[in-house]
């Protein structure tokens, strides 16, 4: 077949050129691309970070509203749901940000607790900065982050499964705002190609960050030297065991993984609960649970406008850009396994079982380094920041456990396996969008899929290959993020309007019975 009537290829060129020039700028002249990317990063938090702050807090709110609303039983097809709900939950959960997670849960806390973070402008003593240090973690991956990250979800299910149309496009979902015309045009491309940015970011930092946690571990484990070639070997891997996945297809693949993410996940935090202080680690989960639900509208709005640190902009703001980026293709995979559930169960379980999932991981992990810390151990892990050694926290915290050769193993494959997932559903988003007329019963061609799988790795090591420090890291998210969040704006303004008018003058025993089989 041509491929020209098989794929949109302009976009797909405009793509490859795009992510080229990137790789290009991290691995021909890497200390050139990270100081520009680094005064990209600054620019764009102090600019736009107190703005999201405010947009985050409006998203939970908004999908909480939508979701108690009548609208909230619209039903997404008169389907059976196809998957059960563990292993539906569970595909949403590490789709979205599963293998972050696993990077990120090592380090956060470390973070805030060098920040010092205020209250009123005074400084706390170490006791209260160790506990809200760890509530600023959970706070930060919580259901503000998740409702961000799941914003895109209604506006595809309500495209795909109401209007029966099967264009799982940006574009398509933004028509309903600017019209057929422009959205099949030339601002339909720009569109698309914005969707494709994101997405290409949002794996570039999971894949990135998580390589190299899964490289030093390994390397650790193995008693070699990490280096470039390990790191590239295990994407390699990563890559191939998304070929399998992507082969089964979503139902046999990609659920089969997640189920088996799951059972590793469960058991690598149970280890780390038993074999660490079990009690302190419980009490420091109650305590954080009860700061973030205390202060949640203060840590949901602080800017810090009299100290002016820009902290709450560069981690509370970069983490809502950071979510953002996985909202289409999060909200479009979603969509696709969300057939037979209603707005509501879609919505409220995405925030719930995700925002759960981040506050065990977090508090299990954090709980343990931190009674470390205060017994007077060797792992310190705001000191090993200060040093810029990040990657090697995770492996230095699973070698503090007694039998630390479990806990090791568990974590590399749950990383490989939270990046499989994480690259198989990026890789069949993004074939989805550059496919033409692919209808809902069929997924798009394995070729395709490989053919974004490997390019999607290529950014990765270029990140890895030059360097690449946290800012660098900060200054793609917000790169390939902000213009998402205008974007949303104009889905949400057409989405809106195009409920009201079909279920608007509807009561919700009206809505049960036109959408439920």
């Amino acid at each position: 077949m041509d491929l020209a009537k098989r794929y949109d290829t302009k976009l797909l060129t405009v793509s490859v050129l795009v992510i080229v020039a990137m790789v290009s700028s991290l691995t021909l002249s890497p200390e050139w691309g990270k100081q520009t990317a680094f005064q990209a990063f600054q620019f764009m938090s102090l600019t736009f970070g107190s703005l999201m702050q405010i947009i985050g807090l409006s998203s939970f709110l908004l999908l909480i509203i939508i979701s108690f609303s009548k609208y909230g039983n619209i039903r997404l097809g008169k389907e059976s749901p196809k998957y059960s709900t563990l292993s539906w939950a569970a595909m949403m959960f590490f789709a979205g940000n599963g293998a972050g997670t696993l990077y990120w849960v090592f380090l956060e806390w470390g973070y805030h607790f060098n920040a010092q973070l205020q209250t009123n402008g005074i400084s706390p003593n170490e006791a209260i900065n160790y506990e809200k240090s760890l509530a600023y973690a959970i706070f930060d991956w919580g259901p503000n982050m998740w409702a961000i990250s799941g914003l895109f979800i209604l506006p595809f299910a309500y495209h795909y499964h109401l209007k029966k149309d099967d264009r799982l496009k940006l574009s398509q979902i933004c028509k309903y705002a600017i019209g057929e015309k422009y959205a099949n045009g030339i601002i339909g491309k720009v569109i698309d190609f914005l969707f494709i940015f994101a997405t290409v970011g949002a794996m570039t930092i999971t894949a990135g960050t998580s390589s190299s946690a899964i490289s030093i571990t390994l390397a650790d484990f193995l008693n070699i030297n990490p280096s470039f070639m390990l790191l590239s070997s295990i994407l390699l891997l990563t890559s191939l065991l998304y070929t399998l996945s992507s082969i089964l297809g979503i139902e046999k693949g990609m659920r089969r993984i997640s189920d088996w993410n799951i059972y590793i996940s469960v058991a690598l935090l149970f280890f780390i609960f038993i074999a660490g202080p079990s009690q302190f680690i419980f009490d420091s989960l109650v305590n954080s649970i009860g700061i973030v639900a205390n202060d949640f509208f203060r840590m949901s709005l602080w800017t810090d406008p009299i100290l002016k640190s820009g902290y709450p902009q560069n981690w509370t703001g970069f983490y809502l850009v950071y979510f953002f980026i996985f909202g289409p293709f999060v909200g479009m995979f979603c969509a696709k396994i969300s057939q037979g559930r209603t707005v509501k169960e879609v919505l409220i379980a995405f925030i719930i079982f995700c925002s759960l999932g981040t506050t065990i991981f977090f508090a299990v992990v954090g709980g343990y380094q931190q009674s470390i810390r205060i017994s007077g151990g060797l792992l310190d892990v705001p000191l090993l920041l200060t040093k810029g050694e990040a990657s090697n926290i995770a492996s230095l915290t699973l070698q503090s456990l007694p039998f630390s050769y479990i806990p090791t193993i568990l974590y590399i494959l749950a990383l490989i396996l939270f990046l499989a997932t994480t690259l198989d559903a990026c890789s069949f988003t993004l074939s989805a969008v550059v496919t033409r007329n692919l209808s809902s019963s069929v997924e798009p061609s394995r070729g395709i899929k490989t053919f974004w799988c490997f390019l999607l790795l290529a950014l990765p090591l270029a990140l890895n290959y030059a360097e690449a420090d946290i800012d660098t890291i900060k200054s793609i998210v917000l790169l390939t993020g902000l213009p998402l969040v205008a974007l949303s704006f104009i889905v949400y303004k057409g989405l809106i309007t195009e409920i009201r008018k079909e279920f608007g003058k509807l009561s919700a025993q009206e809505i049960i019975r036109k959408t439920h089989p």
